[in-house]
């Protein structure tokens, strides 16, 4: 099945566009049900550094727990094809904890706080020492002195740690283990086509319903012709932006060069000034050996003096 190349941020953003499917994919990520989902308009966006995307969501969710109970959370989602400066990652949360909601009280009275926040990454790159496609980052609360888990939650600790999901889609499995996997296949780069990296010839199982609705949408969009386009806008800011970085890392490279090769000059100064040093020292050592010969010289020829005129005061009395 030909559909679009998902891991294009315009594709992306289309395919979760449909909150339907945006539910759905992320009830499978959290393994609860998201029961409501918003995205707020204005907290969509591709952020852009140094010609390098990032593609974020904002979404307010209820989520249903295992024991039944509904909590209302913030879901940030991020995505990046290409590895950079996890600062920028950091911005964004940054900014989520500052974010306040409607939420009931204990007295069914309504009131402004913060939302507990959970960070999904989905992650065009490998990272190097996680083998794993999906990893969850979890919390745990647990007595420091017994090493005790601790089965309990509080608010205040809810409020300033969150969990977190990496999704590595190189590092998706072809044969799908679960669910969850079978459903991401879709993103999996395996299924990119040699002559056109905008599409990808999907083969994967196909009996999900939420694949199939993530499917049918992904190929009306490799069917129109203005998200084709933006496809190509996005080349062109990855040529501009790969360019850029070969510039910089040929000035880096140069800089690295020359800052050996005064490395390997000063090693050499230090080297000569060393065998100088030791040069002088063995100099100085010979002449204080030569000095010692001299005046030990100099006192047998004292003694050999002092006995020649002993003799002769015995031989003329």
């Amino acid at each position: 099945m030909i559909i679009a190349n998902p891991l294009y941020d315009v594709v992306f953003k289309y395919l979760l566009e449909d909150l339907e499917i945006a539910r759905g994919l992320l009830s499978a990520i959290l393994g609860e049900e998201v029961q409501a989902l918003e995205v707020k308009p204005q907290e969509t966006a591709i952020e852009t550094g140094g010609g390098l995307n990032i593609l974020r969501f904002d979404f307010k969710a209820v989520v249903r727990k295992a024991d039944g109970s509904l909590h209302k959370v913030l879901i940030e989602l991020q995505k990046a094809k290409k590895a950079f400066d996890v600062s920028r990652f950091h911005k964004y949360l940054g900014e989520n904890y500052r974010k306040e909601d409607n939420v009931l009280t204990s007295s069914d009275t309504s009131e402004k706080r913060a939302l507990p926040i959970i960070t999904i990454y989905f992650l065009g790159f490998p990272l190097e020492n996680i083998p794993a496609g999906v990893v969850k980052i979890n919390r745990e609360y647990r007595d420091v002195v017994t090493q005790e888990v601790l089965n309990v939650r509080d608010e205040f600790v809810e409020l300033l740690t969150h969990d977190s999901y990496v999704i590595q889609v190189r590092r998706l499995p072809k044969d799908a283990r679960s669910e969850l996997e079978r459903i991401l296949q879709v993103f999996s780069p395996i299924y990119q086509t040699l002559s056109d990296k905008h599409q990808y010839d999907f083969r994967g199982e196909v009996e999900d319903a939420l694949l199939q609705k993530m499917l049918q949408r992904l190929g009306r969009a490799i069917a129109s012709d203005e998200i084709r386009d933006k496809m190509e806008v996005e080349d062109e800011i990855e040529r501009i932006f790969d360019r850029e970085m070969q510039k910089k890392q040929a000035i880096i490279n140069e800089q690295q060069k020359r800052l050996a090769e005064q490395e390997t000059l000063l090693t050499e100064q230090q080297q000569r000034a060393e065998a100088e040093k030791q040069r002088a020292e063995a100099e100085k050592q010979r002449a204080e050996a030569e000095k010692q010969r001299a005046d030990q010289e100099h006192q047998k020829n004292l003694a050999l003096l002092q006995e020649i005129e002993t003799l002769k005061s015995k031989l003329n009395p």
